[in-house]
């Protein structure tokens, strides 16, 4: 779970995701606070609208089943991904 985050998180770092954002994301991360770690994670990119790829879609969708969230918590990421 951790090196999935963490990934998720170096994704959203390269993707331009603030720097207050990835430290508030870490800093859960660090405190094995996932599930804050990754809603963060998720809603930042969406509020900033941050375009997305299909390896971090899948990656989102991986994350969220290891935490026994349902498809309609991430679906709205979908509207990042780049065609």
């Amino acid at each position: 779970m951790k090196k999935k985050l963490a990934a998720l998180i170096e994704g959203a770092k390269i993707l331009g995701l603030p720097q207050r954002d990835l430290d508030s994301t870490n800093d859960f991360l660090i405190n094995h606070e996932y599930g804050l770690c990754y809603d963060t994670v998720i809603t930042q990119l969406y509020e900033y609208d941050i375009e997305i790829d299909n390896k971090i879609y899948s990656l989102i969708s991986k994350i969220a089943k290891d935490l026994s969230l349902s498809e309609d918590d991430y679906l709205f990421m979908k509207d990042l991904v780049r065609v």
